[in-house]
């Protein structure tokens, strides 16, 4: 009884917990030459970065209070410090450098905006009726 209890509990617990406001895909506006900029951030800490939908950039990051870092495949294993801001109710964010050895990823990164691509939900299809499907 008392691990029915306890599984109980710790559902519940699980179950309200929210992913952290960084968890998720995100993607900035085209810029003046039509490049999009995307990345997702995975619970797990790592994340994949794509330019139009073709990816470019893996790497790994964590976030304390507003303190990003990163590191990833394209800057020989340099660790990136940034804070993390984000706005429009949390719907939008945008990294300024705090350290980053990485003149080339600190260039685009401080210079990018990005915004939650949320999904959206399917609606449930009308079900598919069989039996009078010819008539």
């Amino acid at each position: 009884m008392k691990t029915i209890l306890i599984t109980a509990s710790m559902f519940t617990v699980f179950s309200f917990m929210k992913p952290d406001k960084l968890t998720g895909r995100w993607e900035s506006q085209p810029s003046a030459k039509g490049t999009v900029t995307g990345v997702v951030f995975r619970e797990d800490q790592s994340f994949d970065g794509y330019l139009n939908k073709k990816p470019f950039v893996t790497g790994t990051y964590s976030l304390e209070d507003s303190i990003f870092t990163m590191t990833d495949n394209g800057c020989n294993g340099a660790t990136g410090t940034y804070k993390i801001i984000f706005f429009s109710n949390d719907d939008s964010l945008r990294l300024q450098p705090i350290n980053d050895p990485c003149t080339e990823r600190m260039k685009g990164t401080s210079r990018l905006v990005l915004g939650r691509v949320k999904s959206i939900p399917m609606a449930d299809p009308e079900p598919y009726d069989f039996l009078h499907h010819n008539q």
